[in-house]
This record gives structure tokens, C-alpha cells and sequence, in this order.
């Protein structure tokens, strides 16, 4: 995980993104060099002298491709990490098209500034696993569709784009990998998710341009990558500060009076118009299907957290 000789000393990495990246549900302590969130411990682990995260709290696509993407080429990276979409999924205005258009020109930007992207498929948003079927339906779509997007631009990018799947990556951890509100991964859920970032990117973290067998942004599946630095789990965990006990029941508690409840009031007033109408749209395009016609399904991604094709 070392950076290629030459660059020890100026190693760049910038995070762009909404609260996840931000840190929300992680907790650190003097032992972060970089502060909370995935992408500040994946700086540790790669030994970014210089980590900026430049994202922001209920950021959407627009956001990325706007302060935020001027402000990161500004700093010249040559690693930026992109983690959007979860603020748009639960917007009433909800546009995949928008997010796919806004995605395209951060990467493509990014790539052609000469920083390498890592791109990071959304999970599932747990708060709404709890709800009715329909609604799971339909976050989970919005999430697909969102994912669909990361996909596309990935595969057409200018340069080398590594694809990190949250879910999978977090999965082993269970439900300690979610903070209380079960949108935001927990202290436990950040660092996993670093470590599957870490090991994606262990061929070369900081090569600026194409990886090997990366021509015109497509990855020749015949190509492999020999130059390889060999990453150790167990060695990059132990560069990590430490996480704390997971909380309490009466933690939990005080949190869902103090906090939950007022965020699901404040960002309902917006979201259940738009969700109310994505579900009667459900059933109207159920109650239209021909008989013995089966509806598609939205699949979850199936691809390892640590092969990369691209």
C-alpha cells in the first residue's frame, strides 16, 4: 500500500460526497489522523500526506459537481474518492438521469485533471428495510438506479476507475456495520468500508492514468495486473484507530428522541409526497401488467468487493 516512489511526500487524496463520507455515524479520537469517515481512514491506510474531504452534509449529485468538484481539482489530486446519491434517493424530485449526468462530468473532469477515482455503489438504505413492502421497493429501485449510473460512468471514464461495493463490503460486520439511524454506517461500518477501498486500490494506489489493461476506458478482461503490491487486511486494520463499543440500549434510546424523530419529521415534509406518488405508481404499473408477464426485479449487486474489472 505504499505510494510509488517519488510521491511519498505528496500523495493527494480528496473525498467528495454527502454525510457519509462527511463521517456521520463514525466516532474517532485523537488517534485519527485525519478525522472520521471511510475515506479518512482509507487516507491513513494508503499514507496520504495531504487528506482533504470535501464533502458535505445532505449533499446531492449537484453538489459534487459543483463547489465540490471545482474545489478538488483546485487541490490536484491524484486520488479522489466520489460517495453521492443517497440524498438524491430520497428527494421528491428524484431524477436518476440527473445524478447519471452529474456523475459523468465529476469523473470525467477528475480523470482528465490526472486524479484516479474510486466510485462507491450505494447499499440499501436500512431505515427503510423497515418499512412496508412497497416502499423497500421502491428505495430499493431509486438505490439500483443510482448504482446503474456509478456502473455506466465507471465503465466509460477517461481514466482508471476502481468500483467499491458498500454492501458487500460492510456485510461481514452484520448489524454492528450501522450507525443507530440505520441510513449512516457505524464506527465499525467506515472502517470496513476503508479496508474493501484499501484493498481495491492495493495494485497502485496513487498511479495517475490508465491501470494496466485500462485502454480508451475499457478494461481488457484478458489483462492482468502483475505490478502488484501485496495488501494484508490484517496490517491496514491495525493502521486504523480504534472503534469504539457499539451503544447502548438506552444510548439508542436518547438518540431516537433527541435526533431520529426531528430528522425523519424535517426530511419527511419533502420525501413521503414524492415516495407516496413513486408507490401508487407501483401499483398502477402492476395492475397493468398482461398476465403470466413476469415484473422485472431489481438485483442486487453480485460482484466481490475486491474484483475489479476496471
Amino acid at each position: 500500500m505504499t505510494p510509488p516512489a517519488g510521491r511519498e511526500r505528496s500523495f493527494r487524496l480528496v473525498a467528495l460526497g454527502d454525510s457519509i463520507t462527511v463521517g456521520v455515524g463514525d466516532t474517532v479520537g485523537p488517534d485519527a489522523v485525519h478525522g472520521p469517515g471511510w475515506a479518512a481512514h482509507l487516507a491513513t491506510v494508503l499514507g496520504a500526506e495531504t487528506f482533504t474531504n470535501l464533502a458535505t452534509e445532505g449533499a446531492r449529485s449537484r453538489d459534487v459537481v459543483g463547489p465540490q468538484l471545482d474545489a478538488a481539482l483546485a487541490l490536484r489530486p491524484h486520488l479522489a474518492t466520489v460517495l453521492v446519491g443517497g440524498n438524491d434517493v430520497l428527494r421528491s424530485d428524484f431524477d436518476p438521469r440527473h445524478t447519471l449526468a452529474d456523475l459523468h462530468r465529476s469523473v470525467d473532469e477528475l480523470c482528465r485533471a490526472g486524479a484516479d477515482v474510486l466510485l462507491v455503489l450505494l447499499p440499501v438504505i436500512g431505515l427503510f428495510e423497515l418499512g412496508p413492502r412497497l416502499v423497500r421497493r421502491v428505495m430499493r429501485r431509486r438505490v439500483a438506479s443510482i448504482n446503474a449510473a456509478v456502473e455506466e460512468v465507471a465503465a466509460s471514464a477517461p481514466g482508471r476507475v476502481v468500483v467499491v461495493d458498500a454492501a458487500r463490503a460492510i456485510a461481514p460486520a452484520g448489524p454492528r456495520a450501522w450507525h443507530i439511524d440505520r441510513v449512516h454506517p457505524s464506527p465499525t461500518g467506515h472502517r470496513a468500508l476503508a479496508l474493501a477501498a484499501a484493498a481495491a486500490l492495493s495494485a497502485d494506489p496513487a498511479a495517475v492514468g490508465p491501470a494496466p489493461g485500462f485502454e480508451n476506458g475499457v478494461m481488457d478482461a484478458t489483462a492482468s495486473v502483475t505490478n502488484t503490491t501485496p495488501f494484508s487486511a490484517a496490517e491496514a486494520r491495525g493502521q486504523l484507530p480504534d472503534a469504539p463499543e457499539p451503544p447502548s440500549v438506552a444510548e439508542r434510546l436518547v438518540w431516537l428522541l433527541r435526533a431520529g424523530l426531528p430528522w425523519c419529521v424535517r426530511r419527511g415534509r419533502d420525501f413521503l409526497p414524492g415516495l407516496l406518488r413513486a408507490v401508487v405508481h407501483d401499483l398502477r404499473a402492476e395492475r397493468a401488467l398482461t398476465p403470466g408477464v413476469l415484473r422485472p426485479r431489481v438485483s442486487r449487486p453480485t460482484r466481490s468487493a475486491a474484483a475489479w474489472r476496471r
